[in-house]
């Protein structure tokens, strides 16, 4: 065994400093050991550190990884040991692609997350509120991601790929929304965005701007016809929504761009089959940056 500790002395003085560069296609030795020793501390963590292999909860979970993440085929009278799933867990994160490895990671902590929405109810996840009680293990993932400059976090229960920490802050206040067309929307754009395997960046610009949409509906009250962006902007302006002049003149330049003969409405480039991943998330960032500062324009 070698000593490698982030921010330790040898870290720290610049000695034998760590790896510190986002890590987007390759994950680094000593990055794959924590992401494996992440997900066995969750592995005990949720089941109280009782993994006894006959429970019926490891039995579903076992099921779980090597029906639905390796696609074996399984048998329900067996009994299976759980030594076989645990293998293969730690060979796909120390060894496999990098997308295998976040593909694995996902699976799992979704599993997890519904598991403990299950067994402990409002003391792990608050149904009507949409909140956790305390930190869930998405957030505990993206901890140990942060820490080990991984350039994904856990989004409204996907992996997305992240640029810096106010791109997604901004994404995540606006999927707290209480309005629910607006979550909605948003939820979609996202995971139309992080769809690795059949992206749609098209449908993502659409949702992302049906959000804003939403919003401004919420806020005017507007419907039918007067429901469009262009629209709600001026009714929010004749409701006496004092938003600063430059940025309204900017989302509507902004909307113009994606309504016109080459925006979402239309065939064209952004917004359309040809449309990329860098034109998606901007999108879905500017418009969740505009629903938070309405919201709290409103709210004043």
């Amino acid at each position: 065994m070698k000593v490698s500790r982030r921010g330790g002395f040898s870290d720290r003085n610049g000695i034998k400093p760590e790896n510190r560069e986002i890590q987007l296609t390759e994950f680094d030795k000593r990055t794959r050991v924590q992401l494996q020793n992440m997900i066995s501390s969750f592995y005990s963590a949720v089941y109280g550190g009782d993994l006894y292999y006959s429970r019926p909860y490891v039995q579903s979970f076992i099921r779980f990884v090597m029906g639905t993440i390796y696609s074996v085929c399984i048998d329900e009278r067996e009994i299976y040991d759980d030594d076989m799933v645990v293998a293969a867990i730690h060979k796909t994160i120390l060894e496999d692609e990098y997308d295998d490895v976040l593909t694995l990671i996902e699976a799992l902590i979704q599993y997890w997350d519904k598991y403990l929405r299950l067994e402990k109810g409002c003391e792990y996840y608050d149904e009507y509120s949409r909140k956790y009680r305390e930190t869930s293990i998405y957030e505990q993932a993206n901890r140990v991601f942060k820490r080990e400059y991984i350039g994904y976090r856990f989004v409204n229960q996907i992996i997305v790929k992240i640029s810096d920490s106010y791109e997604i802050d901004a994404i995540r206040e606006t999927l707290d929304t209480k309005h629910k067309p607006v979550y909605d929307h948003i939820s979609k754009a996202n995971k139309l965005l992080a769809d690795r395997d059949n992206p749609d960046y098209e449908n993502s610009i659409k949702e992302s701007i049906s959000a804003v949409e939403a919003m401004g509906c919420i806020i005017t009250g507007a419907k039918g016809k007067e429901a469009t962006l262009g629209k709600v902007l001026k009714k929010m302006e004749e409701n006496g929504v004092d938003m600063h002049k430059g940025l309204q003149s900017a989302f509507e330049k902004l909307y113009g761009y994606t309504s016109d003969a080459n925006g979402i409405r239309h065939a064209g480039d952004i917004g359309s089959p040809s449309s990329t991943f860098e034109e998606a998330k901007f999108m879905l960032v500017t418009c969740c940056a505009f629903i938070n500062y309405l919201t709290a324009l409103c709210a004043d």
